[in-house]
């Protein structure tokens, strides 16, 4: 862990008003992480919300599937029409749904002090983020790996490899051979994401 993450590590603590979270603060375990990925309205987080979040525990070679977290978000609007075929969430699916607080109960405790793996997780971040920080005081502490960034240092061409968000994570599966088991389903994508990053880690 670098000495700008530790820095800024304690400065979040000190804003923390859910001591039970403190864990979150403590140095990253080795050869754990956690794969993340999340379903949204859209890609704006001024103006759109968060459907939905998927999180699975990656354990040195291992992917948890049988202990991993899968939730359905009540948004304060609900997703249109234009974007049902996107995230395949109806109103119906999300209007009885948790809230955003009932979620980051759940989820932050499971995602604790492991780094974040996820295929472009600034964008789930740029959503999870102003919860947290509602939730909690403070945004998420964690380090997040970005496995789009691991598989083109690996390829070592930009050109090649996957430069930005318009590419998918399909890519990254045909190259290592990882089942495509649908996109755009909160837990599939995080599975597809872990299966990536023990290729890549």
């Amino acid at each position: 862990m670098s000495l700008l993450h530790t820095i800024k590590s304690q400065w979040y603590k000190r804003q923390l008003t859910q001591p039970e979270l403190a864990d979150m603060f403590a140095p990253p375990p080795e050869k754990q992480w956690v794969a993340i990925d999340c379903e949204m309205s859209g890609l704006n987080p001024k103006k759109h919300h968060l459907l939905s979040i998927a999180v699975i525990h990656i354990n040195d070679n291992t992917i948890d599937m049988g202990n991993g977290l899968h939730l359905v978000c009540r948004p304060p609007v609900m997703p249109t029409a234009e974007t049902i075929v996107i995230h395949g969430l109806r109103p119906n699916d999300v209007e009885h749904g948790i809230s955003y607080d009932e979620m980051l109960a759940l989820v932050l405790p499971f995602i604790s002090n492991r780094p974040i793996v996820g295929f472009c997780p600034q964008i789930d971040m740029a959503f999870l983020n102003p919860l947290a920080k509602q939730y909690m005081g403070t945004p998420l502490p964690n380090p997040v790996i970005d496995i789009r960034e691991l598989y083109n240092r690996r390829t070592g061409n930009r050109t090649e490899g996957v430069s930005h968000h318009g590419q998918h994570l399909s890519q990254i599966l045909t190259k290592y051979n990882i089942p495509d088991m649908g996109s755009h389903d909160a837990y599939n994508d995080a599975i597809m994401t872990a299966m990536a990053f023990l290729h890549l880690k």
